[in-house]
């Protein structure tokens, strides 16, 4: 009777050895190939002010009503509320004193980020693309696995070497210097990216497994950025 066991048992894990050979290899899952498919979304951030990166990453506003408004970066007039601009300062209503103490805010179901972030997060390539208003904001124009935003740029040291040249002369050439640029906030690793050619969109489109480009410029225009984002930023 045992020896009969002992032949079944043996059986049993012959036929359930051939079965796993059957299986599709697919069909065991590896933990390193599971990805974090968390999508960042303008509409998840409540209204209201951000202090610091850890409030904005645990959704934390402080609601400031009508105690603060947007202003044009050029000659500082009030923007009305329902007019979208992509890029603004937000001041206190009050007393017309510039906003200069936040992360981010959102405001009125948009998302605006602090420009002087974009430098102090980015990535060690991108330490020298310089904007010209620090404490001014950006809104997040597409959303998903990342945020996408938008932004006039230049090389630091070559808009130092302009300005330095003196005068008016010298103003007009660091100003002239920026290019409208998209950047990239991976919310994530808390980390800004510069799309400044096509060689950094292709490397964005390769890291979201999307299709890359040809590139038989090194520039890229910003239609050609904002379409390719789009393909991959959901």
């Amino acid at each position: 009777m045992l020896k009969i066991f002992k032949v079944l048992c043996f059986l049993c894990f012959f036929v359930t050895q051939i079965k796993a050979q059957d299986l599709p290899q697919n069909a065991v899952v590896d933990s390193k190939e599971v990805k974090n498919d968390s999508l960042y979304l303008i509409k998840d951030f409540p209204e209201g002010v951000y202090h610091t990166y850890e409030d904005f990453l645990q959704k934390k506003a402080i609601n400031m009503g009508n105690a603060i408004e947007r202003k044009t970066i050029f000659g500082y007039k009030s923007i009305p509320k329902d007019v979208l601009v992509d890029h603004a300062f937000f001041s206190w209503t009050k007393n017309k004193i510039k906003v200069t103490d936040f992360f981010a805010i959102s405001y009125n179901g948009n998302l605006y980020i602090q420009q002087k972030y974009f430098h102090e997060y980015s990535v060690k390539a991108d330490k020298n693309q310089d904007g010209d208003n620090s404490n001014s904001y950006h809104r997040v124009i597409n959303d998903g696995k990342f945020f996408y935003l938008e932004g006039p740029f230049a090389n630091a040291w070559s808009k130092a070497f302009a300005y330095g040249t003196g005068g008016a002369v010298g103003g007009a050439i660091g100003a002239n210097l920026n290019s409208l640029k998209g950047v990239v906030f991976d919310v994530k690793k808390k980390e800004f990216n510069f799309i400044r050619d096509c060689k950094d969109l292709n490397l964005l489109i390769e890291e979201y497994n999307g299709n890359i480009i040809d590139c038989t410029e090194k520039k890229i225009d910003i239609t050609s950025v904002r379409e390719n984002v789009d393909k991959i930023i959901k």
